[in-house]
């Protein structure tokens, strides 16, 4: 039978890939990330808000 991890069964190979996304998505870079998703968002209405991304009505 498959270990678990966090109550649910899982594979070695899942395990070994859910521990080494882990590790990688630490604090800095998912705060560095929605830093960057809130900006693009505001971006995007910002030029939606001025009329230079969206279609001219004549």
């Amino acid at each position: 039978m498959a270990k678990t991890y966090i109550n649910i069964p899982v594979t070695e190979a899942e395990k070994a890939k859910i521990e080494k996304s882990d590790a990688f998505w630490t604090g800095p870079k998912l705060i560095i990330l929605l830093a960057v998703t809130l900006g693009s968002a505001l971006v995007v209405l910002w030029l939606a808000a001025n009329g230079h991304i969206v279609p001219q009505h004549s």
